[in-house]
């Protein structure tokens, strides 16, 4: 039986000009005392915590954060230290730092924590040192940065990773953006991951066109790089229309395919390239009345699925709503031994209770079935009933009107 908590609370009006606190904790337990549900160790999680004081073009930051920068957000960019920034506001540009001791791959933990232990006595017994620089431009048409960062142990004075990256954001006309970046791994001196996209947003057009080369990323203390894993190469577009005011179509597709791995296996055909594409609409005959449905496909290296789903909803008074919603998916698993099926059907209605309050509550059914030539092809068919309330809490200071700026300080 797990069950989690959380809190997100910003403060400010501290007695210093320009400081606020910022605290993301969630804590996790399994209700029955055994500790038997993966993930609820340990079971207090501080996800951010710091202290942040702007003054200025300077921007500071101390304890723990997590980073959004392109290196950052591929579960890299976690750190407990210090980080500043400071913008030179007539010419554009953003030079900063951060330091610090980082945390584990994708986590809010250290790599020390054991509920990271991947590997029992390989794992690190010290966190590794974060340091990197910052260097940015914001112009009117174009954004870019560029990033510097490394990791060490400080017990051997290892390298644990050493990257750099690139990203740039371009506007040349109104509707039209194009977006572009890379990185580079400099500790194995070869190139990580890539992309670019081009975007046109019109009178009720919305179009994108991207590529990308992905390389997964290990850090050099790990086992996982000595198996050389090959990055894979990708097309993908989407298309949005209004053919009518109360029709919107959507349309995606995605093509990939994978570096050959340079392995012999003689008796098996690899599949080394895959696609996946969806479709869906969405109709609003009535200002009370909503439709919605949708097919998608998935067909890649060892597995494939499609599958189709549609929604009704409705709305007899502002307070109600109401909707019917179903679907099919198929799974057809190629490297197991069965296909499996699942067909839904259901319904849900929310009400809101007054101003703050909202209650739910949704009813399914579900049709599974696995085909296999044995004993173990079953069916799995089940109801689901779930119940939803929810309390909206504010303070009064979301009900006073902000005061007015502060005149700026006379010029000495």
């Amino acid at each position: 039986i797990p069950a989690s908590a959380g809190t997100d609370l910003t403060l400010w009006g501290l007695g210093v000009a320009g400081l606020s606190i910022r605290v993301n904790a969630r804590t996790l337990t399994d209700l029955t005392g055994d500790r038997l549900w993966p993930g609820t160790s340990p079971s207090f999680r501080l996800i951010e915590g710091y202290a942040e004081y702007v003054r200025g073009s300077l921007t500071a930051r101390a304890g723990r954060m997590l980073e959004q920068s392109r290196l950052g957000s591929v579960g890299t960019g976690g750190l407990d230290g210090l980080r500043a920034t400071y913008r030179f506001t007539k010419v554009g540009i953003e030079v900063g730092g951060y330091g610090g001791w980082g945390l584990a791959r994708g986590t809010v933990l250290s790599v020390t924590s054991p509920a990271v232990n991947p590997l029992v006595e390989f794992q690190p017994g010290n966190r590794q040192i974060v340091a990197g620089a910052v260097a940015g431009v914001r112009w009117r048409t174009l954004e870019a940065e560029a990033e510097y960062r490394r990791e060490v142990d400080p017990f051997t004075d290892y390298f644990v990773s050493e990257r750099a990256a690139l990203s740039l954001q371009a506007r040349p006309r109104a509707g039209f953006r194009v977006a572009a970046g890379a990185d580079y791994d400099l500790a194995q001196g070869r190139w990580g991951s890539a992309d670019a996209t081009i975007a046109w947003t019109g009178a009720g057009v919305w179009a994108t066109a991207a590529a990308r080369h992905y390389r997964p990323f290990f850090d050099l203390w790990t086992v996982w790089g000595v198996f050389s894993p090959v990055p894979y190469n990708g097309l993908s577009a989407s298309l949005t229309v209004n053919p009518v005011s109360k029709v919107q179509v959507r349309g995606r597709g995605e093509w990939f395919r994978y570096d050959a791995a340079e392995v012999s296996a003689p008796q098996v055909t690899l599949e080394n390239s895959g696609w996946r594409w969806g479709l869906d609409a969405t109709v609003t005959p009535a200002p009370r009345w909503t439709l919605e449905a949708g097919g998608h496909g998935e067909f890649q290296p060892g597995a494939s699925s499609r599958g189709i789903d549609g929604r009704i909803s409705w709305r007899p008074r502002e307070a109600l709503d109401v909707s019917l919603q179903g679907g099919s998916l198929e799974r057809p698993l190629e490297l197991r031994f069965q296909d499996a099926g699942v067909t839904w059907l259901g319904g849900s209605a929310a009400w809101h209770a007054g101003e703050r309050w909202r209650i739910g509550l949704t009813l399914d059914r579900y049709w599974e079935s696995r085909d296999r030539p044995d004993a173990g092809s079953f069916d799995w068919n089940q109801w689901r009933l779930s119940g939803r309330v929810s309390l909206t809490l504010r303070s009064g200071a979301d009900r006073w009107v902000l005061p007015p700026a502060r005149p700026r300080d006379p010029a000495p």
